[in-house]
């Protein structure tokens, strides 16, 4: 072809696309059609070893929005890795259309600024649409969903039967075809390099969430990471969705799918309608997958109605309808075998049905036949075995979120009023129930930046904040100017309620062996883990506190007093170790005066004034002390040199937190793997080295086999281990978090026990629970500590001291007390743990190891205890390191 022929072409083909455009535009012509998934692909959704990639998905759902009047698209913000996370608005052409009108409607329904009128009731539920969140693959290897989501939006775009035009005339969809799109490029890209390969079932090695790992879909109250941030603005400040459905995988031992509702027990804060609600629909779901002649339909298993902070469900204190739905996984793209049961048996639970599927990742050989195979009334048609493929995950997750989709639509109106009416409930019980109002006093914390840090998370969670500005008197309580103020009049409020109370799980037997130990995480109230005290108040807040609406997150007072040259600030909770690291950075020479209390000069005022404001702290000028220059015999502060040992395994989840916690503390850290401990050098070039939470099994020995791919393969191994020993003989600092205190026990060896191991799980166990500890404040590991707070623990180690060396000291930092350790949440075997150990130092001079039982900093929630981790991170660097190690 010539030049000049193609330049012809070009100004014809312009030409013709400006015609076209003129046609359209006069409504002359139809829009194109979108093309169905496996065309654009060039592969049928969840064929056998094939991925639809992030990148891919998200450019369908671009041309789906381009074709379909139907579908817009919009960009929620960029992922922790910078990635795009969208949301696909589907409904009726007219609705679209008139989007911002039916998001009013659907504000006012849940009763955004002030209650509706009976007219404004009247026309949601006339013309108001349910609203549908759905948010797909949080778990980036339960992958399923977000390759369904395209063929979803294929048929609500371009299907014209009857069942499709009634959900879009009745509903409105809000899809997230991912809530972890970092996740999702990550294992699309591991499944791909590795197919055809030995290493075909070798599992991911590192977190599918940049920080979070699987722990992702459990950050819904603290809203630590972009993505929950988003969702709680899209959830709770946007659209108000009546209904939210977050499609999950689970182990592909039992059940195909697990549908709500869930188990017992429930959770008192929670309105009885919505899990009425949860079984309405998760039965809608059930139904149409057994019209469609599909097995192993199980609900009331495994997964219970009490806890917190995990997406959809997190939606029910919030009046909203929370559905989960888990299938059975494929080795991610790769079909699996299982052994077909011969009989019928009722077996235990399968655990692996808790999350993902990582037990069937490590071979092909088939599953072992499943045992649960006795049909009942949660189970009529039992999975006996077979093949299982993706596209059996992906035609599941397509005739619920379908189910589900027809039955809103069947029930408009009564969702509507029904919702109406729980709203409206909630905001009638905070008039006439026991408590009014949840206080936050501004005097008399510990720490007041936590008492509003507090309140910021609430706002995030759509909870009205208030501020009053005079003091007032309650409940024969006198509360300073400035205190915060939750009413229990607004339709949030069983969401505030719960996070702030103390939680007691109830004993719900399901059997005659007495209650089963909590699914999860039983305690979570915020004030414990952020160490700011609240009060639950019985009596209205008088009219002469004059209370505002927060609007923007809050801020302490803050202040440089006198001229200098030398400034002391408080030390207490976390936050001060962000003045002390920019200082540092800055050139700055600091010390600790006094456990509670920082002393810094060489730092220029301008440079503290914008410190101090940007972190609500108060410097005053204070004269040195007596007969002592700069740093004298006080422990003198400098950057600690950190390196965070990250596993190649499952373990790592922890290592993704504590790493995530010590950046946003602004802590320079240093991500080292096996080959770097095994390598050794460590003091030469860390103060401390963190070992994460795991087991000192899965430390040693790492994952091995022939199907891991040997550079992942292994752990730190009994040379890692020496480099271990010699880093703390060369006066470096170990910090061992969880199970990995075993290690240091075990190895080293210290002269502490844990007294964890050997009790059987009847006789102890905590998943999850916040517990009182007492603080020894003469310890330089306590600094900026209360003497009484709460820690996390989590079935972790607790110590009790024995005789050594003296050349061995062990010191308890701190301790359960005697009586009444539990404060909130459900623990077995409290006594074990009366006056036990909870942290442990052990100063072997020069270097030290610090044994951490509770959890310091789990899922970036332990605010109160963030100050005992970092210290021994400051503690580890007062002491220079040698020439060499």
């Amino acid at each position: 072809m010539t030049v000049r022929r193609a330049s012809h072409l070009a100004v014809a083909a312009a030409a013709l696309l400006a015609v076209i455009g003129l046609l359209r535009s006069s409504g002359l012509t139809a829009t194109p059609s979108l093309q169905p998934p496996e065309q654009f692909l060039g592969f049928k959704v969840g064929a056998d070893n094939k991925l639809a990639r992030w990148d891919r998905i998200l450019d369908y759902m671009k041309l789906a929005a381009d074709a379909s009047d139907r579908v817009q698209l919009r960009e929620l913000g960029k992922t922790t890795l910078g990635n795009s996370l969208v949301v696909v608005e589907i409904a009726a052409a007219e609705t679209l259309k008139s989007l911002d009108r039916y998001r009013q409607l659907e504000r006012k329904l849940y009763f955004q600024n002030g209650a509706p009128s009976p007219r404004e009731r009247d026309d949601i539920f006339r013309q108001g649409k349910v609203v549908v969140l759905v948010t797909c693959s949080v778990h980036a290897t339960e992958i399923g969903a977000t390759q369904m989501a395209m063929e979803l939006v294929h048929t609500l775009a371009t299907d014209d039967s009857p069942q499709v035009k009634k959900i879009l005339d009745n509903l409105i969809v809000l899809l997230v075809p991912s809530l972890n799109p970092d996740g999702q490029i990550m294992v699309t890209d591991w499944f791909n390099r590795n197919l055809g390969t030995p290493f075909e079932t070798s599992p991911i090695p590192f977190l599918y969430h940049p920080y979070a790992g699987h722990d992702n879909n459990r950050d819904m109250y603290m809203f630590t990471q972009k993505e929950s941030q988003y969702m709680a603005e899209l959830a709770w400040h946007d659209w108000f969705p009546s209904i939210w459905l977050d499609e999950h995988q689970m182990g592909s031992g039992g059940a195909r799918i697990f549908v709500m509702p869930a188990t017992d027990p429930i959770n008192p804060n929670v309105h009885p309608l919505i899990y009425r609600w949860n079984a309405i629909l998760g039965q809608s779901q059930a139904a149409a997958l057994e019209m469609a002649g599909k097995e192993g339909i199980i609900y009331n298993s495994t997964y219970t109605n009490f806890w917190q902070g995990a997406m959809a469900w997190s939606g029910w204190w919030h009046n909203q309808i929370g559905l989960l739905t888990e299938v059975a996984s494929a080795r991610i793209a790769a079909p699996i075998d299982q052994l077909r049961a011969t009989g019928r048996t009722l077996g235990q639970p399968d655990r692996s049905t808790r999350d993902a599927a990582e037990p069937v990742l490590f071979g092909r050989s088939p599953l072992p036949a499943p045992t649960d195979t006795v049909p009942r009334t949660e189970y009529p048609r039992p999975w006996m075995g077979g093949r299982w493929t993706l596209r059996d995950i992906v035609d599941y997750e397509l005739i619920a979120t379908m189910g589900l989709f027809e039955t809103a639509a069947d029930r408009r109106e009564t969702i509507l009023r029904q919702i109406y009416e729980v709203n409206r409930q909630t905001i009638e019980e905070g008039r006439t129930g026991t408590v009014k109002a949840i206080l936050v006093p501004v005097d008399g914390q510990h720490d007041p930046r936590e008492a509003a840090h507090l309140v910021d998370k609430l706002m995030t969670g759509g909870v009205e904040v208030y501020r009053a500005e005079s003091a007032f008197a309650v409940d024969g309580t006198r509360y300073a100017e400035g205190a915060f103020v939750i009413p229990m009049t607004q339709v949030f409020s069983r969401y505030a309620r719960d996070l702030l109370e103390k939680q007691t799980y109830p004993e719900a037997r399901r059997g005659q062996d007495g209650p089963d130990s909590p699914y999860d995480v039983t305690g979570w109230s915020l004030g414990m883990l952020l160490g700011v005290n609240v009060a639950f108040v019985e009596s209205p807040v008088p009219s002469s506190a004059r209370l505002t609406r927060l609007q923007a997150p809050t801020r302490t007072p803050s202040r440089v007093s006198g001229a200098g040259p030398r400034f002391v600030f408080e030390y207490k909770g976390p936050d001060t170790a962000i003045a002390i690291n920019r200082l540092l950075k800055s050139g700055g020479r600091l010390w600790f005066d006094a456990p509670s209390s920082v002393m810094v000069e060489a730092v220029a005022r301008d440079r503290l004034e914008g410190l101090v404001r940007d972190l609500g702290i108060v410097a005053v000028t204070t004269d040195p002390p007596p007969g002592e220059g700069a740093g004298g015999s006080r422990q003198t502060l400098r950057t600690p040199r950190i390196g965070l040992y990250a596993p190649w395994t499952s373990g790592n989840i922890d290592e993704g937190w504590t790493r995530w916690v010590l950046e946003q503390y602004e802590f320079d850290v240093v991500t080292i793997h096996n080959a770097d401990v095994r390598e050794g050098g460590l003091r030469s070039r860390f103060d401390a080295v963190i070992l994460p939470d795991q087991s000192p099994r899965e430390l040693m020995e790492g994952y091995t086999g022939a199907s891991i791919r040997p550079e992942y393969r292994g752990g730190i191994g009994d040379a890692g281990l020496e480099n271990l020993a010699r880093f703390v003989a060369a006066g470096g600092t170990l910090v061992t978090l969880g199970q990995a205190s075993d290690l240091a026990i075990d190895r080293l060896p210290i002269p502490v026990r844990n007294l964890k191991r050997g009790l059987r799980r009847d006789q102890h166990s905590a998943p999850g629970t916040i517990l009182r500890i007492q603080v020894d404040g003469t310890n330089p590991l306590a600094h900026g500590m209360a003497a009484e707070s709460f820690g996390f623990y989590n079935n972790s180690p607790f110590f009790a001291l024995l005789e050594g060396f003296n050349s061995l000291r062990p010191t308890v930092v701190a301790r359960y007390p005697n009586q009444e350790i539990l404060a909130s949440g459900w623990l077995r075997g409290e006594d074990f743990m009366a006056g036990r150990a909870a942290v442990v130092a052990i100063d072997l001079k020069p270097g030290r190891i610090v044994l951490f039982g509770l959890r310091p900093q789990h899922r970036a929630q332990t605010h109160a205890t963030f100050p005992l981790l970092f210290n021994a991170l400051y503690l580890a660097a007062e002491r220079p390191a040698p020439s060499s190690n």
